[in-house]
């Protein structure tokens, strides 16, 4: 089975040419880091981002900043992904094994070794499935910015429907693992942040939230999130990645206010380092 686009031309422009031309504009928006990547020729070993998977138009810019870091520090062999899941199929952590994803770039290969080696190391706990990728988003729409910037790589796609703290703990010691024996990865988080409200208050709630998030204070991270309706929708794949880190540095964090302009019904948008 190959990987059809799902919300090419919806999230992201659905030809090629006008979907490059798009990304190219997510770099020098105003939101966004105000040029464009350059892959270094030296790499500094596996790294993760935090980034966010609303439409370019709406998170583009804040996307582009962490893809522009990325690029300055390594060009991966493979790109692990981990997203949250918005359809409710599948399985409680799906891993795509089957064939490759095709965007209006082309098509991105499977790292099936990878994927398997995950699936052993998790004892259980994340299973290879298809059917919680099929209509999902979230890691969809970062292909396009993969694809834009590096030349040859794979992929391993993780879904996340439990997102539970003591589950995403587990999953941040199968990707330490995978990184101590792989040094050529990119580790990606796929989340948006709070939802809905205003810029003021999307703000002020995710600042808190990311804080915490920083800090490693997880256990907190999801208190505040419940008690104050915290509504980010992937914050069992942040804390996976986050986690399997020492660091994270906060490259950018706003809303698409500030980008789209409507500042009273807001989604909150994070793009991170973590090393």
């Amino acid at each position: 089975m190959i990987r059809r686009p799902v919300v090419s031309g919806k999230f992201y422009a659905g030809d090629g040419e006008d979907l490059k031309s798009q990304i190219k504009n997510c770099f020098f928006h105003p939101v966004g880091p105000g040029s464009l990547p350059v892959i270094s020729e030296r790499s500094e070993g596996t790294i993760g981002l935090i980034v966010p998977h609303a439409g370019y138009m709406a998170s583009g810019p804040v996307a582009a900043w962490a893809y522009w870091k990325a690029a300055s520090l390594m060009k991966p062999a493979t790109v692990v992904i981990v997203g949250p899941n918005h359809t409710g199929l599948g399985t409680h952590l799906s891993l795509w094994l089957d064939q490759a994803w095709e965007t209006p770039l082309g098509s991105v290969e499977i790292d099936h070794e990878l994927g398997k080696r995950i699936i052993a190391m998790s004892n259980g706990i994340i299973a290879s499935d298809t059917a919680g990728h099929l209509y999902e988003h979230s890691i969809e729409v970062q292909l396009p910015f993969l694809q834009f910037i590096y030349d040859d790589f794979k992929i391993v796609p993780i879904i996340m429907t439990d997102q539970r703290l003591e589950t995403a703990l587990m999953m941040s010691e199968v990707l330490e693992k995978v990184s101590r024996e792989r040094k050529d990865l990119l580790i990606i988080a796929s989340s948006d942040l709070n939802h809905y409200e205003s810029h003021e208050i999307t703000m002020e709630k995710d600042s808190e939230l990311v804080g915490l998030l920083t800090e490693r204070k997880y256990r907190e991270a999801y208190d505040v999130s419940r008690e104050k309706r915290i509504t980010a929708c992937g914050l069992g794949p942040i804390v996976a990645v986050r986690e399997s880190f020492e660091s994270m540095d906060v490259l950018s964090n706003t809303t698409s206010g500030a980008i789209i302009g409507d500042k009273y019904r807001t989604v909150g948008y994070l793009a991170a380092l973590l090393k």
